[in-house]
């Protein structure tokens, strides 16, 4: 889990100001911040702790739907994919039976080689 603090100090004449800041990616609050809240205000104890299950919720719920955008993202690329390779081995056939085998070999050839292409570079990135 990642923590991060910070906290800012001025000091005048007259009283001292700090101001301090805690970023974390747990959804449970640390006590001590807790603590300091029920000694402030006891009755936003409860509603902090509503607020951060409505936010656990939502971020579950979020992260549900990346992951089905996902998965429906990649399996489309795949079924194009597919039907590209496939258009282009059938148009290749095509011309090659209608007596141009090279011109028909070329192109079944370059649109295979296209997605190898794609595929491979696409794989170098991640």
């Amino acid at each position: 889990m990642a923590n991060r603090s910070t906290t800012a100090r001025v000091n005048r004449r007259d009283g001292e100001l700090t101001v301090s800041q805690h970023e974390t990616d747990s959804p449970i609050i640390p006590v001590a911040q807790m603590e300091r809240l029920h000694q402030f205000k006891p009755e936003a104890v409860d509603w902090v702790i509503s607020q951060t299950q409505i936010e656990a919720e939502h971020r579950r719920a979020e992260d549900k739907r990346v992951n089905t955008y996902i998965f429906v993202e990649r399996t489309l690329g795949q079924v194009f994919a597919f039907l590209i390779g496939m258009s282009g081995v059938v148009g290749g056939a095509y011309v090659a039976i209608h007596e141009q085998p090279w011109a028909g070999a070329t192109i079944a050839s370059l649109a295979l080689t296209g997605l190898a292409v794609v595929f491979l570079t696409g794989r170098r990135r991640e």
